[in-house]
């Protein structure tokens, strides 16, 4: 592993507590979510709970994504195939 991995993998397994909850974030489920993108390209991200929020603080902060609506997908064998083989990263699907 090369030093952009770890900071990667660091920066998305980074501690949060959820919203809501006030618990922390879930980092052992792999989900499958579908984010409706506001002006962008729906997508579905593949990851645990922690590391799609995440993934969508950054998005937000660079790329301005706003979420419309969300919801958990279905986990296909072939989603959580690719995110093992991604060493366990988040991984973003374009879906149009």
């Amino acid at each position: 592993m090369d030093i952009k991995d770890a900071e990667y993998e660091e920066w998305f397994n980074a501690p949060q507590i959820g919203h809501w909850s006030k618990k922390p974030l879930d980092n052992k489920k792999v989900l499958c979510e579908y984010w409706d993108l506001k002006s962008d390209p729906d997508v579905k991200v593949i990851g645990t709970k922690l590391q799609c929020y995440n993934l969508f603080c950054k998005k937000l902060k660079e790329e301005g994504w706003q979420i419309r609506l969300d919801y958990q997908d279905k986990l296909l064998p072939e989603y959580l195939e690719a995110y093992e083989y991604n060493n366990k990263k988040p991984i973003i699907i374009n879906l149009k």
